[in-house]
């Protein structure tokens, strides 16, 4: 038989025909809303009541930024509300200014002979920070740098007692350097980690003055919160440890509250790709939608793998973007900056590695704070761990023994040179490849023995470490007085044999 042809008789008055044409007008208006509605980029999560409540009576950080490209310099109105919770009264406030590090070759960090070449492929290329004003609740301050390298800056105050506080304000410009780094300017893209002054990290009375090592991330800081309003040309994108959204032509503003330090990378080549994970908004950058899409599924994958593992990721956000430098990445709260090379689809095994330890360590570093300086292991360590505990878990007990035998069971044979263990600080260290090797192979041979001696494993232990110290700083006395409690044993001399013994 033949199809029946349906036919929709056309209404016989005027008015009829009025009304039909408004229904098929309001329908299709509808059907475009739902089209466009599929289309809309998920919406930002709203901040959980534990991240409020960490938040409350921290310093505050109110930073409205401007990047001019063309002149290659990033200015910025700051204000410090800060809050005196050291127990002492003080006279001076410390600030670390770690991109006058990169004003010579002397005091660089990219200037290691190791990564020379990739840092400044063109030459070297000086970054500095020009400072215009100090004032301390409106009155101007003197101030100081403390050091050769211009990294500690020291303002004077009028005493703050403990609980005590007031607003500091600072207006800079800062000289982007042409280099492939953390810091600098390289392939397109605006590489701003550690540029804004933050508070440096005040213990046992005095504020922290730490070299700025080229080996290792030196930099301790407190948790605090930022307000951010971030003005760049036309077309150009950002991805930040605070989640900004275009206000207004040029215009991003957002947030971030508990955030133990601040990154921002600027690009007018990115490719955005975005999705929510549970209650996070994840975005991955990209120079093309396919390399977005792929850092999005790896970012998400590495986010909800360590929510399993090691309690809920505390903030609404959290991205990862490509820059030209010559790591495999670098954690900012809330930020990954992943060399660019990870983002090819030829790459993605090596992204999804590289990833997972750095997302790992929103939890140990972003979220439970230790000393990066000396105890680099605390954080390190504790990621390479995580990276292979993600690993498991995605791809079972062989892929996690092979992988374990590159990562600890190699590093374990290495004949390093002098008398580095994993418990060094990071200036004992001279080669990255040594540092890598012992700090972050051997030192995860020490979580590797503890998985096999505590209940429930290390990631158990870990879990209720994340959550104990929460938004906290931790020492490694502290670490291990907590462990000693968890397994109701004293493993100090466990600490000892695989942190401070040479092998």
């Amino acid at each position: 038989m033949g199809a029946k042809r349906c036919i929709i008789p056309l209404p016989r008055t005027k008015r009829a025909r009025a009304l039909l044409c408004a229904l098929l007008a309001a329908a299709l208006l509808l059907l475009l809303g739902v089209l466009l509605l599929g289309q809309r980029e998920p919406a930002l999560p709203p901040e959980s009541a534990a991240l409020r409540s960490a938040a409350e009576g921290l310093t505050g950080y109110d930073l409205t930024l401007r990047l001019d490209p063309e002149a290659g310099v990033l200015t910025c109105s700051q204000r410090v509300d800060f809050r005196n919770g050291t127990g002492d009264s003080l006279d001076t406030l410390t600030l670390r200014v770690y991109l006058n590090a990169f004003a010579s070759e002397e005091t660089s960090p990219a200037a290691l002979e190791e990564i020379y070449d990739a840092c400044y492929p063109g030459g070297f290329s000086p970054g500095y920070m020009e400072l215009f004003d100090v004032t301390w609740q409106g009155e101007a301050a003197s101030w100081r740098y403390a050091d050769t390298a211009k990294t500690v800056l020291e303002i004077d105050v009028p005493a703050i007692a403990p609980g005590d506080g007031g607003a500091l304000f600072l207006r800079w410009a800062a000289h982007i350097p042409a280099c492939a780094h953390r810091t600098g300017y390289a392939d397109g893209v605006w590489q701003l980690g550690n540029v804004v002054p933050l508070l440096s990290l005040y213990r046992d009375g005095a504020w922290r003055q730490d070299e700025y090592s080229p080996i290792g991330d030196p930099f301790v800081s407190e948790c605090a919160d930022f307000q951010v309003r971030l003005v760049l040309p036309d077309g150009y994108v950002p991805a930040c440890t605070a989640f900004l959204s275009e206000t207004a032509a040029g215009v991003w503003e957002g947030r971030a509250l508990a955030s133990r330090d601040f990154a921002l990378c600027v690009s007018d080549r990115y490719e955005t790709a975005r999705a929510v994970a549970g209650d996070t908004l994840v975005s991955a950058y990209a120079f093309d939608k396919a390399g977005a899409r792929r850092a999005l599924d790896a970012a998400k994958k590495a986010l909800e793998t360590f929510e399993g593992l090691y309690g809920d990721y505390p903030w609404p956000a959290f991205s990862v973007c490509p820059v030209d430098f010559p790591f495999g990445g670098m954690e900012y709260p809330g930020l990954v900056m992943l060399a660019k090379g990870y983002f090819a689809a030829d790459q993605r095994d090596s992204m999804e590695l590289v990833l997972a330890h750095e997302t790992a360590h929103q939890w140990f570093y972003a979220l439970v704070g230790s000393d990066q300086v000396n105890d680099p292991w605390q954080d390190e360590a504790l990621c390479e761990w995580a990276m292979l505990r993600y690993v498991r878990e995605n791809y079972g007990q062989g892929s996690f023994d092979t992988l374990r035998h590159y990562r600890i069971d190699l590093p374990m044979q290495e004949n390093i040179p002098g008398s580095l263990t994993p418990g060094s600080p990071i200036d004992y260290f001279g080669a990255l490849a040594d540092y890598s090797a012992v700090v972050y192979g051997r030192g995860a041979a020490l979580l590797l023995a503890l998985d096999e001696m505590l209940p429930g494993g290390a990631d158990a232990f870990l879990r209720a470490y994340a959550e104990e110290f929460a938004f906290r700083f931790v020492t490694r006395a502290e670490f291990e007085a907590y462990l000693n409690g968890y397994a109701q044993m004293d493993l100090s001399p466990l600490a000892t044999d695989y942190l401070d013994t040479i092998m």
